[in-house]
C-alpha cells in the first residue's frame, strides 16, 4: 500500500513539473510578445518558440518579429521566424497582416511562392487594408477570374468605394459595367452596356428582373431557355416570399400558381404562406385544412397546435405540455406558449458537457489574467485542435464553438451574473444569437462586440450611459457590451411594455420598424406577430431568442 501511495506521489509531481515548466515557457512567450524589439533575444525566442509551437501565442509572437524583421529588411532571419506562425492561430481580423508580412518576406528573398500568398490576401480579403494595398500591388498578375473573386469579396462585405477604385484595372467593359450596376442608383444606364453576348448579362438580368417587370420577363425565359429549372423556381418563390411580406397578395397568388404550374412537388416554405394567407384572408375552414397539410413539413409541432388554437379563437394555454424537456426538445413555439402561459417546464440533461484539466486549461487560465484577447485566441485555436474538453472548462465562450448553437452544451454563462438578475437570462439569450460569445466578433454592418452594436447606436448609448471618451473598440470588452445592452432593453422593455417578441425584434431590426408594423396592422397575437413581420432575418433571429430564452430561464 505505501508502495502505491509513493508511486501516485511521483507521478503528481512528474505532472506538476511538467506543467510548470510548461506555463514557464508560454510565461516567456508572453514577455516576449509584450516586449519591445529591442529587448528581444532572437535566439532564445526561436528556441522558446519552436518547443511551443502547438500554442496560438508562439504564432503571433513569430509573427510580431517577423514584422519587426521584415521591417528592418532582415528577410532571411524573417523567414525563420514567420515559418514558425500557423495561419490557423489567427484570429480572421489578423490573418491579412500575416499573410502580407508572409508573402513580403518571400518576395524579397524572390521565392515566387511569395504570389501564390499574395493572391490569396488579394482575393479572401480584398475588403481589408492589407488585402486592398496587395491587390493594388499585384493586379497585373492576376487573371481576370482572380480580380472579379477580389471583387466579389468587397461587394459581399459592402466595401463599394474599393470595388469601385479597381474598376479600372478589369479588362472587359462588360465586367465594369456589371459591377457599377451593383454599386450606383442608376442601375439601368450600366445595364445597356453590358453586350447580350457577356457572361456578365445574364448575372446583371437577374439584378434587374426585380426591378422592371419587362426585365423579369426577359430572365425567365432566358433561363427556361438554358433548361435551367432550378434557379427558374427559386426565383418564381422568391418572388412570392417578397410579394407575400409586402402585402401584396395578388402577386403572391400569381407567382405561387406560376411555381406549381413548373413543379408538382410542394415546397415547405410556400405551402406555410399559403395558409397564412387563408388566415389572413379569414378563409378560416381552408386555412385549417392548409394547416393540417403542412404538419408533415414542420419540425415544430407546437406550430400546428398553437395556429389550431388561433383559427378556433382558443385558448393557447389549454395545449398541453409535458413537465420537462430535454433541450433539442425546445423549440420555438413551445418557448412561445411557455412564455406567454403560467406554465413552466424543467430542462432534463442528456449528457454531461466537458469538463477537463490539462496543460491547455491552466494556460488559458493564465493567459485570461494577462491578455483577454490572447486567451480568446488561444481557446479558438486549441478548438480547432481537438482540445474541447480544456477550452470549455477554462473558457467556455470559445469552447462552445465544438457545439453546435442547438447542444445542450452551448448554452453556458461564460461572463458570470447580470444585475439586475430579470435581465440575466434575456442578455444572454440575445448574446448567444448575436454573437455566439465572440467578444470580437464584426458583422457587415460593422456591429461590434459580444451584443453587436452598430457605431450610430453604439455612440448615441454612450452618451446616454454617460460614458466619457467612448470609442467603438471598448464594446469588445464583455463587461461594456454588457452594459450597453442592459441599457438599450431596458429601454425597449418600457416602449413595449417588457413584451419580449417585440423587443427581441426591436434589437434586431430596430423599434421603429417594429412600432411601424404594429401600426399598420391590426395583431392579435405575438405568433401573428413573428410569421407577417416582413423581414425573414427578423422571424428567424425572434424564434431562436425565444428558444435561448426559455432553455437559460428553466435550465436553472
Amino acid at each position: 500500500m505505501k508502495k502505491n501511495s509513493s508511486l501516485i506521489k511521483i507521478m503528481y509531481l512528474l505532472i506538476l513539473f511538467f506543467f510548470s515548466n510548461s506555463y514557464a515557457q508560454i510565461d516567456e512567450v508572453v514577455k516576449i510578445y509584450k516586449s519591445d524589439f529591442e529587448q528581444i533575444d532572437l535566439d532564445n525566442s526561436y528556441d522558446l518558440i519552436k518547443k511551443n509551437q502547438s500554442f496560438a501565442i508562439s504564432s503571433y509572437t513569430a509573427l510580431k518579429i517577423a514584422s519587426f524583421l521584415s521591417y528592418q529588411q532582415d528577410y532571411k532571419t524573417a523567414f525563420k521566424f514567420i515559418r514558425l506562425a500557423d495561419i490557423d492561430a489567427f484570429l480572421e481580423e489578423d490573418k491579412p497582416f500575416y499573410l502580407y508580412i508572409y508573402g513580403t518576406i518571400l518576395k524579397n528573398l524572390q521565392d515566387s511562392k511569395y504570389l501564390d500568398i499574395f493572391k490569396q490576401l488579394a482575393q479572401n480579403y480584398c475588403h481589408s487594408y492589407y488585402g486592398y494595398k496587395t491587390y493594388l500591388e499585384i493586379y497585373p498578375y492576376l487573371s481576370e477570374k482572380e480580380k472579379y473573386s477580389a471583387l466579389e469579396t468587397c461587394l459581399k462585405n459592402r466595401h463599394y468605394e474599393k470595388v469601385k477604385n479597381l474598376l479600372f484595372t478589369l479588362k472587359d467593359e462588360n465586367a465594369v459595367n456589371y459591377y457599377l450596376l451593383n454599386i450606383s442608383q442608376n442601375k439601368e444606364f450600366y445595364f445597356n452596356q453590358i453586350s447580350k453576348d457577356s457572361e456578365f448579362y445574364l448575372k446583371a438580368l437577374s439584378k434587374m428582373s426585380h426591378l422592371n417587370p419587362i426585365y423579369e420577363q426577359e430572365y425567365l425565359s432566358a433561363l427556361l431557355l438554358k433548361d435551367d429549372v432550378k434557379t427558374f423556381l427559386n426565383f418564381l418563390k422568391n418572388k412570392a416570399l417578397k410579394a407575400f411580406y409586402k402585402g401584396d397578395y395578388n402577386s403572391f397568388q400569381k407567382y405561387y400558381e406560376m411555381f406549381y404550374s413548373f413543379n408538382d412537388k410542394e415546397d415547405s416554405d410556400l405551402e406555410w404562406l399559403k395558409f397564412l394567407y387563408y388566415y389572413k384572408s379569414k378563409d378560416l375552414d381552408l386555412a385549417k385544412t392548409k394547416l393540417l397539410s403542412y404538419g408533415k413539413f414542420s419540425n415544430d409541432p407546437f406550430q400546428i397546435e398553437y395556429w389550431n388554437k388561433l383559427i378556433e379563437s382558443k385558448n393557447i394555454n389549454e395545449i398541453d405540455i409535458k413537465d420537462s424537456y430535454k433541450v433539442s426538445e425546445i423549440t420555438p413555439y413551445l418557448s412561445l406558449i411557455v412564455y406567454k402561459t403560467s406554465k413552466s417546464i424543467t430542462i432534463k440533461k442528456e449528457s454531461p458537457c466537458p469538463n477537463k484539466y490539462g496543460e491547455v486549461a491552466e494556460i488559458l487560465n493564465k493567459l485570461k489574467s494577462i491578455d483577454y484577447k490572447l486567451a480568446w485566441a488561444e481557446g479558438v485555436y486549441q478548438v480547432k485542435k481537438g482540445k474541447c474538453g480544456e477550452v470549455y472548462s477554462a473558457l467556455p465562450e470559445a469552447g462552445v464553438r465544438c457545439f453546435s448553437q442547438l447542444h445542450e452544451c452551448s448554452y453556458v454563462k461564460p461572463f458570470g451574473s447580470v444585475e439586475p438578475k430579470e435581465f440575466e437570462n434575456i442578455i444572454y439569450a440575445i448574446m448567444k444569437q448575436e454573437s455566439f460569445f465572440n467578444p470580437y466578433a464584426i458583422s457587415w454592418s460593422n456591429a461590434v462586440g459580444l451584443t453587436q452594436f452598430i457605431p450610430k447606436t453604439g455612440y448615441y448609448a454612450a452618451k446616454q450611459i454617460g460614458l466619457n471618451d467612448f470609442d467603438m473598440v471598448d464594446l469588445y470588452k464583455p463587461d461594456n457590451a454588457i452594459l450597453f445592452a442592459k441599457w438599450y432593453l431596458q429601454k425597449l422593455l418600457n416602449m413595449f411594455s417588457g413584451n419580449l417578441v417585440y423587443v427581441f425584434a426591436s434589437y434586431n431590426s430596430g423599434e421603429g420598424a417594429v412600432k411601424r408594423f404594429l401600426d399598420k396592422n391590426n395583431i392579435k397575437d405575438e405568433a401573428e406577430f413573428i410569421e407577417f413581420y416582413p423581414y425573414q432575418e427578423t422571424r428567424d433571429y425572434v424564434k431562436k431568442v425565444l428558444r435561448n430564452y426559455a432553455i437559460y430561464k428553466y435550465k436553472e
